[in-house]
């Protein structure tokens, strides 16, 4: 991160990496600090089940019945996202042909990461990863686009609440930019010009 935060936030941050390595297994070896951030990702592991939100300029489109996952190695799996909500981000519309891909895409599985974890009294706070990826498939060719991801200037971005067993995440793609792996070339699509913001709130069933 940029700027300079606190112990436990910089623990935890390492914590997330060092969770794939043997050392992190030793409880004797650990922090109290790494200890209570271990337990914070143990408590928000598990299925969930609520509702999206999606927001351009001043519309905002609701989407019910949302499912993810979390599970032990920090991976958040939404295993429904809707990406045809991205086509709200190109203001040509139908003149562009993003528009036209991303207005047919169908729902399907969204992988982010949580990059940072800060235990607080009754809740815990995440950060997510600032970005993500999926591939396109069109009538003339097959492409990834990765989408890059801001959270409005806040130090944290995301919540769990321990006693009700609700997660709250929010996330802003501001650009999305296309990757030929076999040209080895990023195009970022200009079309997209209109930044959407997803905001999802369940529970843990």
């Amino acid at each position: 991160m940029k700027r300079k935060i606190n112990t436990t936030v910089v623990v935890a941050c390492a914590l997330v990496i060092a969770l794939f390595t043997a050392n992190c297994s030793k409880d004797n070896d650990m922090t109290d600090a790494e200890k209570n951030a271990i337990q914070a990702l143990n408590n928000i592991v598990g299925n969930y089940k609520g509702n999206l939100a999606a927001t351009y300029g001043t519309t905002t489109t609701n989407w019910q019945g949302i499912n993810w996952t979390v599970d032990k190695n920090s991976t958040i799996t939404v295993n429904n996202f809707p990406y045809q909500l991205l086509a709200d981000g190109v203001s040509k519309k139908s003149a562009s042909s993003l528009y036209t891909t991303l207005v047919n895409e169908k729902q399907r599985p969204l992988k982010l990461y949580i990059t940072t974890v800060q235990p607080q009294d009754n809740k815990v706070f995440f950060n997510l990863s600032s970005n993500f990826k999926f591939d396109i498939t069109t009538a003339n060719e097959t492409y990834e686009l990765t989408g890059a991801v801001s959270f409005n200037n806040k130090q944290f971005n995301s919540s769990y609440t321990m006693n009700n067993s609700e997660m709250q995440m929010q996330f802003t793609i501001y650009k999305l930019v296309k990757i030929k792996k076999a040209h080895a070339t990023a195009i970022i699509q200009e079309d997209f010009d209109t930044p959407v913001s997803f905001y999802l709130e369940g529970y843990k069933m």
